[in-house]
């Protein structure tokens, strides 16, 4: 059923006056809900209207060079921390020029990486780049309209939840709902694909579409690097088998930390983290991962001057929102894993394998001589094979046993 909420805006500083003029721009234009009441300014949640999960807000054009029409959707989406409420989020969609088949566009809904905690770090709001502009260009050019999320706390206000599974899963699903709603040429036809986080995004998807997203007919899964937290997992990043060297668990533990922090307040995180790591979780929550890395690691911490005993204990509940809601996926799934990934090991993703697996789910895995941000680019013409199979009703080839 329909429900209003409201919501106050959290306060968060920004990187700097041009992206806090882009936001302003962004977040300040009115906007009419179907069938809403107009007190919905775009930038606070409407005190009287009813509004649903997978509801768009705005769609605006947005300038571009793209071989297609190019859209900034926000719309809303389940909070992961409370059911009964609404978050808003916002993504980018792509739709080829020209007529559209029948049946309308198949949707490639795609789910970026970890990219940071700040609202500037939203794919939405720093643009189309030129490797992300090549990225796209392929999936137009096999016929998928791409509707590109971001997630909650990034480009539109609200807490950042990092790797929380089921958050990012069901915004990739009403991403494509509101997308969906605005665009009548987009089909309910949709192959999901993501890498690292949102690898995790996608599978996390595919878990829960039969129940939040019943509607949508997800084809199948494309996951490169997808993180896999399980036990082994955890123990690895908080007790590094080389404690007294840098690592990217570093940041990345900081980074967990911080997105804690802004989902819960409460959090005594002074028992996590040294006083040399306290000092950096404020650029965790305030810079994009291209930043927050380098700085880490010219920082000189170590696991081993990060930590305090309690960590495990105190970044418990974000270990625990990254599990996956499910792994028994009714479509096909295509694990694409880089045998030199230094942040998503390929001994975690053989486990997530082994686990889809054992669960029935129909696994094609693949291991490219190639790093964690060069397995996307290896992947590419797999993918896109994968893909067409599944458009054309073709069941791709499991390694499942």
């Amino acid at each position: 059923m329909p429900y209003c909420s409201f919501r106050r805006k959290p306060e968060r500083r920004l990187a700097g006056l041009t992206a806090l003029a882009s936001l302003l721009m962004l977040l300040t234009a009115g906007a009419a809900l179907s069938g809403c009441a107009s007190d919905d300014d775009g930038d606070n949640w409407s005190v009287s209207a009813p509004v649903s999960a997978g509801q768009a807000i705005r769609l605006d054009s947005v300038p571009s060079h793209e071989p297609a029409s190019v859209y900034r959707l926000t719309y809303r989406s389940t909070d992961a921390r409370n059911p009964q409420q609404l978050v808003r989020v916002s993504a980018q969609v792509l739709v080829p020029r020209g007529r559209a088949p029948a049946g309308g566009w198949p949707v490639l809904a795609w789910a970026h990486g970890e990219s940071g905690l700040h609202l500037t770090c939203a794919p939405s709001v720093m643009g189309i780049g030129t490797v992300q502009a090549h990225f796209y260009d392929g999936w137009l050019r096999q016929g998928f309209a791409i509707v590109a999320t971001d997630y909650p706390g990034m480009g539109e206000p609200g807490a950042p939840l990092l790797l929380n599974a089921r958050s990012e899963g069901m915004s990739v699903l009403d991403s494509v709902r509101a997308a969906r709603e605005r665009l009548p040429d987009l089909s309910e036809n949709v192959v999901l694909n993501g890498h690292a986080q949102g690898g995790q995004a996608v599978l996390a998807a595919a878990a829960m579409a039969s129940t939040y997203a019943p509607h949508l007919r997800i084809l199948g899964t494309i996951a490169a690097a997808p993180p896999y937290l399980d036990e082994q997992t955890v123990q690895e990043l908080l007790h590094s088998a080389n404690p007294r060297s840098f690592s990217p668990a570093v940041p990345e533990l900081l980074t967990l930390g911080q997105s804690l922090v802004e989902a819960d307040p409460s959090t005594d995180i002074n028992e996590a983290f040294t006083p040399r790591g306290q000092r950096l979780l404020h650029e965790a929550g305030s810079m994009c991962v291209s930043d927050f890395f380098p700085i880490t690691k010219r920082s000189g911490l170590t696991p081993a001057t990060l930590l305090e005993p309690e960590a495990d204990r105190v970044l418990a509940p974000v270990f625990d929102w990254a599990k996956y809601p499910g792994f028994s996926l009714p479509s096909p799934v295509l694990i694409e894993s880089g045998a030199q990934d230094l942040h998503t090991s390929t001994s975690q993703q053989k486990r997530l394998v082994t686990r889809l697996c054992s669960a029935g789910t129909a696994v094609t895995h693949r291991i490219h001589d190639a790093s964690h941000n060069g397995t996307l680019a290896a992947m590419i013409t797999e993918a896109h094979s994968f893909a067409g199979q599944l458009l054309q009703g073709t069941k791709p080839r499991s390694d499942c046993n």
